[in-house]
């Protein structure tokens, strides 16, 4: 949350477009409290559970900086509907969006608290095949209207973590 709300340095981030991101948590010790309010609710914690899920939504950079800045949140609004409607408003405890980066994109914190009640990470995202339906769903529900396509299916291609983004950034440096 300290990278989200941008409480820590942020070297991908050009600092004056930084007031132009938006946020649902005013803190980190606001976001900790949503998180910790609904794990909360869980009798017992496994020690090996998923407590939380970060989703990132974005699309090409093309595709979202042509957008107007009115599409672009209508976009993000249909992609936080469309979690929540996956998870349960209730259990995405924080999300904003990111605008003095790159590539606008969407942020959203989820604990994976299934429609037993249970915390269940696995029911949501289970293997590489849930993962590639949800991406299916997800374009078909919310890209399509905003005339975005579905990455390639099967892709070979590689997240570069925001870890071994920053090590980069600073040996450069």
């Amino acid at each position: 949350m300290a990278h989200a709300l941008r409480t820590q340095d942020t070297p991908n981030a050009d600092p004056s477009r930084t007031p132009n991101n938006s946020a649902s948590v005013g803190s980190v010790d606001e976001a900790l409290a949503k998180f910790n309010e609904r794990l909360a609710t869980q009798a017992k914690l496994r020690s090996n559970a998923v407590l939380a899920v970060e989703y990132l939504v974005t699309g090409s950079p093309e595709d979202l900086n042509g957008k107007t800045r009115q599409q672009q949140d209508a976009y993000f609004a249909d992609a936080l509907k469309w979690l929540e409607a996956k998870h349960g408003k209730e259990n995405v405890v924080a999300w904003g969006v990111h605008r003095d980066e790159t590539t606008p994109h969407l942020y959203a914190v989820v604990v994976p608290i299934d429609d037993k009640g249970k915390l269940n990470c696995r029911h949501f995202r289970g293997g590489a095949k849930a993962l590639n339906e949800m991406q299916t769903d997800f374009a078909q529900k919310v890209g399509q209207q905003h005339g975005l396509e579905r990455g390639i299916e099967g892709s070979k291609a590689k997240h570069t973590s925001i870890q071994t983004y920053y090590a980069r950034v600073n040996s450069a440096i």
